[in-house]
C-alpha cells in the first residue's frame, strides 16, 4: 500500500508516515471494543473512546518504528510508514536479501522487530500502571483514564505483537516462516510456507467467524486468499 493524497502525513524520527483514512474506522472499531457501553456517562464514554484510538494508534505505530529503525541501522535504507485499514508497513526505499545463513537471520530480525518494539513499549506501560497507587475510589478522574489508557496500549501491543508473530503471510511471523523453510528448502521453502500460512489463516478466520469477530474473520479470509493465489502461481509456474 503506497500513500495518497487524503492520507494525514508527517514526520516520525525521520521517516516520511502516512496514516489512511481506513485506519481510523479500525482503530475506532477496536476502541469501541475496548471501552464497551456508554452507561450514562457520555464524557466519560467519549474520552475512553479518543484514548481507545490513541492507544492503537501508538502501538501500531511503534511496531512499524522497529522495523523502520533495523531498515535504517542494519540494512541501510531509508523507508516510509504507512498506516492503513489493517495495521501498518515500514516500506523501505531499496531493499536487498542477503544470501545464506546470515541473510536469513537478518530477515528474520527484520521481521521480529516490529513485535519486539510493541512488546517494550507494553513493558514499560504495565511498569508505569504498577508505580500507580491503587487507590480508585479516591483517585482523580484523569488518573483513572490515564490508567485505562495504559491498560489497553499494553493490551493492544501484546495481543498485536503475537498476532503478528503467527507464521502466516504476510504478517512478520510468515516472513519468519518463509526465511526458515526457504533456508532448509530453497526451491520448495516458499511453497511449504504458503501451505502452513494458508490452513493457519482459513481454521482463525473459521474461528473468528463462530466466535462473531468479524474483523478478525475478514482480515484472515483475505490473507488466506492471497495466500492461495501466491500459491497456485507458483505452483502452475513449476
Amino acid at each position: 500500500m503506497r500513500p495518497n493524497s487524503n492520507d494525514l502525513s508527517f514526520s516520525l524520527f525521520g521517516f516520511p508516515t502516512f496514516i489512511q483514512p481506513f485506519f481510523w474506522l479500525v482503530a475506532l472499531f477496536l476502541a469501541v471494543g475496548s471501552v464497551g457501553n456508554i452507561n450514562n456517562d457520555m464524557p466519560i464514554w467519549l474520552a475512553k473512546m479518543l484514548l481507545g484510538v490513541a492507544g492503537v494508534l501508538l502501538s501500531v505505530l511503534v511496531h512499524e518504528i522497529g522495523h523502520a529503525l533495523v531498515f535504517r541501522h542494519i540494512f541501510g535504507t531509508p523507508c516510509t510508514i504507512v498506516l492503513h485499514g489493517f495495521g501498518g508497513m515500514a516500506i523501505p526505499q531499496h531493499h536487498r536479501r542477503g544470501y545464506g545463513f546470515t541473510g536469513a537471520v537478518a530477515e528474520c530480525f527484520l521481521a521480529f522487530s516490529g513485535p519486539l518494539a510493541g512488546f517494550v513499549l507494553a513493558f514499560f506501560a504495565i511498569i508505569l500502571l504498577l508505580l500507580i497507587p491503587e487507590n480508585p475510589e479516591n483517585a482523580v478522574l484523569a488518573t483513572v483514564l490515564f490508567c485505562f489508557f495504559l491498560e489497553w496500549t499494553a493490551f493492544i501491543s501484546i495481543v498485536w505483537g503475537v498476532l503478528n508473530l503467527l507464521p502466516i503471510y504476510p504478517m512478520d511471523g510468515g516472513h519468519i516462516s518463509r526465511e526458515v523453510f526457504t533456508f532448509f528448502s530453497p526451491r520448495r521453502g516458499v511453497n511449504h510456507s504458503l501451505i502452513l500460512s494458508m490452513t493457519l489463516a482459513v481454521l482463525l478466520a473459521v474461528w473468528g467467524l463462530q466466535s462473531r469477530m468479524i474483523l478478525l474473520t475478514i482480515i484472515f479470509a483475505i490473507f488466506a486468499y492471497q495466500n492461495y493465489q501466491e500459491w497456485s502461481m507458483r505452483s502452475f509456474r513449476r
